[in-house]
């Protein structure tokens, strides 16, 4: 299964489903319309635990695509055709059609989202289903087809509003698993909570649906949550096992006066779609309280994401939010790219820059006298 292929898979749902919203409460029935408790709100799986590889993180960190901390979660599926079904009483609002026009492994295919109302302050919605079942679409009218671009696809996205469409915990709503041989095996899962409210420094960057994004783990009960989080795993370091709270990730990474928390490059106006201008300082989602996480959009910086194991003293691998002073720090090397470390410094409030090295095996700046490190050549962001 191709890790990365899977990976475009997540990031095109996002962006289809940023510009779509929830039924208005007037359209809203049964529990669905009525003033949401504190949960859990879900008794049933979406999909077989037989048929789910691996869950992923709330908030999780996948520079260039996923620079910024992902709003949704998701599963990589070991089967194609898996059946998804409800997890709860919940009201079908809104589908949404996926075809992607210039792929490169799968133009001409097409996929489907759902949209639902689980109760008045909290919806959700499911991605990359490839069929629909006929009890949730048996007259879908396709409307609002608009195309747009990402860094690697062309694709076509329609809508389709429901009403009165009911559905119990268990009954079938279609299937995912596209392609085990193209690896387009992910199935993306995304809840918001409107009495929930996310906080951003720079908030004009981050989409509204980022503002009320909660986990979907946490909203099944304890038993069926306890079945997925043995699932839970980094596919980019599937030897890693995860541990540490909060356990399903979280969005909220911004500390204002330290270096943790979304950077932006100095000058830049970034697209909606596009992170690849962005910095994300944050602790590992998969292990937050022992590993840190340098999720690099830049190019210049790497293009990818670092994890290095916390130190609770010095200026090597500290905790971004131990970075408060404006000398320089130093982060590295990944297990993963062990010939790669990163120098960062706080340069004012707002302001930090950062500079890639590239070494020699166990030469890492890092291990070096901090009289050594300069920050000649760095890249400049700003919050």
């Amino acid at each position: 299964m191709a890790r990365r292929r899977s990976g475009r898979l997540l990031v095109v749902s996002t962006l289809a489903f940023l510009a779509i919203g929830c039924g208005a409460d007037g359209d809203l029935t049964g529990p669905a319309a009525d003033a949401c408790g504190p949960g859990p709100y879900f008794s049933a799986l979406p999909i077989a635990l037989s048929d789910i590889e691996r869950i992923v993180v709330f908030g999780g960190l996948g520079a260039p695509g996923h620079t910024l901390p992902t709003a949704h979660a998701g599963m990589y599926l070991l089967n194609e055709g898996a059946a998804v079904s409800s997890p709860g009483d919940l009201q079908i609002t809104q589908l949404r059609r996926t075809r992607y026009l210039v792929s490169p492994n799968r133009q001409g295919r097409e996929d489907y989202g759902v949209l639902f109302q689980v109760c008045r302050e909290v919806s959700g919605w499911f991605g990359h289903l490839t069929t629909l079942a006929a009890s949730v679409a048996p007259e879908a009218t396709w409307s609002d087809c608009q195309q747009y671009s990402t860094a690697t696809e062309t694709v076509e996205s329609c809508s389709a509003s429901l009403r009165n469409v009911l559905v119990r915990p268990g009954q079938p709503l279609g299937t995912g698993g596209m392609s085990r041989a193209l690896g387009l095996m992910g199935f993306d899962f995304g809840m918001e909570d409107s009495r929930v409210d996310n906080f951003y420094i720079a908030r004009q960057r981050h989409p509204p649906q980022t503002f009320h994004a909660i986990c979907p783990w946490d909203q099944f009960g304890p038993a069926l949550r306890d079945q997925l989080y043995t699932k839970l795993g980094d596919p980019g370091r599937p030897g890693l096992v995860p541990a540490g709270e909060p356990r399903c990730g979280t969005m909220t990474v911004d500390v204002a006066g330290t270096a943790k928390g979304v950077w932006v490059l100095q000058g830049s106006n970034p697209q909606p779609g596009n992170e690849t201008a962005y910095l994300t300082l944050a602790n590992y989602p998969y292990r937050p309280e022992d590993h840190l996480a340098l999720s690099l959009g830049p190019n210049a910086l790497g293009a990818r994401v670092a994890v290095v194991g916390r130190q609770a003293s010095g200026r090597v691998n500290r905790p971004f939010e131990s970075v408060t002073d404006s000398q320089i720090y130093c982060y590295g090397p990944d297990a993963a790219s062990p010939t790669v470390s990163w120098l960062l410094a706080l340069t004012g409030p707002s302001q930090l820059d950062i500079k890639r090295t590239d070494h020699a095996l166990g030469a890492s700046p890092c291990l070096a006298s901090t009289a050594t490190w300069n920050m000649s050549g760095a890249v400049r962001l700003t919050r």
